[in-house]
């Protein structure tokens, strides 16, 4: 039998390294479910199976509410996306074929598998200088007296030459304290682009784009097809494959509140202050109601314990919470 619920918690790097602080349960009725569900989605399922799954949802209504629910979640749209970010790999030739209900648990298998190979970053943690996991922050002195503080899982390699000191951001994000040096600039290299400084502080963050803040200082934003922006101090770029946008003002408090350990956000919708939250967390939250995702909401909470935050602002937008595995948790209005 495959038990769905634990295939989706090994897909989260936090099940290779460390328990999560504060583990949700499953009831025994919600466990069955779920093992039920991806047991009917095999091809090779038997009539012998189909009868005991029959037995099974007659011995109680609760069996079948919960039956309704796990199938209901695995065709919600928002789980798909979510999952996506996990295994960006196609299925075999093989399981292409097959109808959607029918790959469903190979396709769980697929995931926990590939997802080791790509989305965990196993191949850029082999090439990098310094790694951190979900949930994580760490410091770090160069040898020419600059610092680079690693956020949330964060990877890393160093780049200095006598000619440049610098990193390379392979994924996650990063803010540096640079010591000035005009004979050896300092630059931090993305997949987007390159950030180049004498003496200065500011972070940068990866993803599809790559996010440059400015705390203090002169940074200089180029992008692969050469074009430039120079930034100062409270200022913000989005440099992306097409080029470098326009510069735009933050607020420095919020745009930094992650170093003193805080998630600051004033009228932004709840996706947004989701997606950002779950950096921190130790598996995927999903919002699968549209008009919840874009209800906006303010706070400034402590990240230490995220879980707590998800259940503070289900709280503010009159969400339930339902905890599918320890590392799914799902928000619906």
């Amino acid at each position: 039998m495959i038990e769905f619920c634990k295939i989706i918690q090994a897909m989260h790097p936090m099940s290779l390294q460390a328990e999560p602080k504060s583990t949700p349960s499953l009831s025994k009725t919600q466990d069955q479910a779920l093992a039920w569900f991806a047991r009917l989605q095999d091809s090779k399922v038997s009539q012998r199976d189909l009868a005991e799954f029959a037995d099974w949802l007659a011995a109680s209504p609760a069996h079948q509410t919960a039956y309704d629910k796990v199938a209901q979640l695995w065709q919600s749209p928002a789980l798909n996306a979510a999952l996506s970010q996990y295994a960006a790999i196609p299925l075999p030739p093989r399981q292409q074929r097959l109808r959607p209900q029918r790959w469903a648990a190979a396709a769980c298998i697929v995931l926990a598998s590939g997802w080791l190979a790509s989305a965990s970053g196993f191949i850029e943690r082999w090439q990098a200088d310094a790694v951190t996991a979900t949930g994580e922050q760490r410091r770090i002195v160069l040898s020419d007296g600059s610092a680079v503080t690693l956020n949330t899982d964060t990877v890393l390699a160093f780049n200095t030459t006598a000619e440049r000191r610098g990193v390379k951001i392979l994924s996650g994000e990063a803010y540096f304290e640079v010591q000035p040096d005009k004979t050896r600039p300092f630059i931090v290299e993305t997949e987007q682009g390159t950030v180049r400084v004498v003496g200065t502080r500011f972070s940068v963050k990866t993803g599809d784009a790559t996010q440059v803040d400015v705390e203090s200082g002169i940074v200089v934003c180029a992008g692969r097809q050469g074009d430039s922006r120079q930034l100062t101090a409270g200022q913000h770029v989005s440099i992306a494959s097409q080029g470098v946008a326009a510069v735009a003002d933050i607020n420095i408090g919020r745009a930094f509140a992650w170093l003193n350990g805080r998630l600051i956000f004033q009228d932004q919708p709840l996706a947004e202050v989701i997606a950002e939250l779950d950096r921190y967390h130790p598996g995927a939250i999903v919002i699968t109601d549209a008009k919840l995702a874009q209800t906006r909401v303010t706070g400034n909470y402590k990240l230490e314990d995220t879980a707590a935050i998800i259940r503070a602002l289900a709280g503010i937008t009159g969400a339930r919470t339902i905890n599918l595995s320890p590392y799914l948790t799902v928000l619906k209005g």
